[in-house]
């Protein structure tokens, strides 16, 4: 997929040092900071989805945490 990207000037410089001195391209720096993005976005949705089955799981004994 093929789209434009519009950057604030100072985030646009701030990309261009980065790729120089990764040395690779803006491109390819864009293109690596939004899958590491999109991972991270994975791992929190499992962490939520495992926190909430621990809560439902145990409910009673987190309700007992709380009466004390």
């Amino acid at each position: 997929m093929a789209f434009t990207l519009t950057l604030k000037p100072e985030v646009e410089q701030r990309l261009k040092e980065l790729a120089e001195a990764e040395r690779r391209s803006m491109h390819k720096t864009v293109e690596v900071a939004i899958q590491e993005y999109l991972e991270r976005q994975e791992r929190n949705e499992w962490t939520r989805q495992a926190a909430r089955r621990v809560f439902e799981e145990d409910a009673e004994f987190f309700e007992m945490l709380g009466d004390r």
